[in-house]
C-alpha cells in the first residue's frame, strides 16, 4: 500500500515546479556564463564576485558552475573565506580565492571555452550550458522541496491524529529530562530530547514520553539511513539516557522501505513503527489499557 501511493505520488505530481525552477535559474545561469571570460583576468574584481554569490539562487548557480556542484560549506573551506558579500567585496585575496577554485573545478562539459579559459562561447555552447545548468539545479531544487514538503504533510498528519485523539498541542521545548516533557495529554513539535531531536514529542496519560520521527523514503536502499541508522541510532540513545520503562521510540514511515530495515529496527532497536497510512494504529496504540 505505501509503495503503491509513492508511485501515484511521484508519476501524478505536476510538472511545473520543475519549469517554475528552470526558467528561473535559466535566467541566472545565462547571465552568470556571461560574465565567465571575464572572470578569468588578474587582479580579480571582488565586487564581481560579490555580486555572484549574493541572493540565494545566484549564489547556487556560481556552485553549480563545478562538476560536481560544490556545496557552500566546501566552498567556504577550500577558498578560506567567507561567501559573505559584504565581506569579499573589500577582501581581494578572499574573492580571488573564491574565483580559483570555482575556475579550479569548473565543469568542462558544459563550459568547454573555460578549460582553459581564452575565448568566448559561441551561441549555441551558451545555450548548452543554460539549459545543462538550469536543469541541474532545477532537478535538485525540486527534490529538495518534495523532501521538505513530504516531511511537513507526514508531521501535520500526526499531528492531526493525536489532538483527534484528545490531545493538545503545546510550544516546543528543550526536554534533557522527562519533567521537561509536555505533561500527560499534550504533545509538540520538534525538540531536543537528551540532546537529540525527535519530530514530534507526546506525553502519554501514563507519563511515558512518545518521541516520534517521520521518515519518507523514495528506496529500499535509502531506507536503511532512514530507520536503522536515524531512528535506530536515536532510540537506542534516548534508551540509554531516560530508560526504557519512560521513553516509546517510534517512526511514522510513508514511501518505499526494506522489509529487513524495518524489522531490525523494529525488533532490535525497539523502535515502535506506524504508517502514515494507517495512523488510525497509532490511534488505537494510544487507546490501549496503560498507553
Amino acid at each position: 500500500m505505501a509503495k503503491g501511493q509513492f508511485r501515484v505520488e511521484r508519476i501524478a505530481e505536476p510538472l511545473d515546479l520543475y519549469n517554475q525552477f528552470f526558467t528561473t535559474f535559466a535566467a541566472i545561469f545565462r547571465d552568470t556564463i556571461q560574465r565567465l571570460p571575464a572572470l578569468s583576468g588578474d587582479p580579480v574584481d571582488a565586487g564581481e564576485i560579490a555580486a555572484l554569490v549574493t541572493g540565494r539562487n545566484q549564489r547556487k548557480a556560481f556552485r553549480y558552475l563545478t562538476a560536481p556542484p560544490i556545496s557552500e560549506d566546501d566552498l567556504k573551506a577550500v577558498a578560506d573565506t567567507t561567501l559573505a558579500p559584504k565581506v569579499l567585496k573589500t577582501d581581494a585575496a578572499g574573492a580571488k580565492r573564491v574565483r580559483d577554485t570555482i575556475l579550479g573545478i569548473i565543469d568542462p562539459h558544459r563550459f568547454p571555452w573555460m578549460v582553459p579559459p581564452g575565448r568566448l562561447p559561441t551561441i549555441e555552447e551558451t545555450e548548452r550550458a543554460v539549459i545543462a545548468s538550469a536543469a541541474l539545479a532545477a532537478a535538485r531544487e525540486v527534490e529538495t522541496q518534495r523532501r521538505t514538503t513530504s516531511k511537513e504533510t507526514q508531521e501535520a498528519a500526526v499531528k492531526a491524529t493525536l489532538t483527534a485523539f484528545g490531545m493538545s498541542e503545546v510550544p516546543r521545548r528543550d526536554i534533557p529530562i522527562l519533567t521537561a516533557a509536555p505533561a500527560p495529554g499534550e504533545f509538540c513539535g520538534e525538540s531536543r530530547i537528551a540532546g537529540t531531536r525527535a519530530d514530534v514529542v507526546a506525553r502519554l496519560h501514563s507519563g511515558r514520553v512518545m518521541a516520534i520521527e517521520c521518515k519518507v523514503s523514495n528506496s529500499s536502499v535509502n531506507s536503511y539511513k532512514r530507520v536503522v541508522h536515524d531512528t535506530g541510532g536515536k532510540a537506542a540513545h534516548w534508551y540509554q539516557q531516560l530508560g526504557q520503562a519512560q521513553v516509546i521510540p517510534c517512526a511514522v514511515l510513508s514511501g518505499v522501505f526494506l522489509p529487513a530495515n524495518l524489522l531490525q529496527v523494529q525488533n532490535q532497536g525497539g523502535v515502535y513503527l506506524f504508517w502514515q497510512h494507517r495512523l488510525n494504529d497509532l490511534a488505537d496504540f494510544l487507546g490501549q489499557p496503560g498507553a
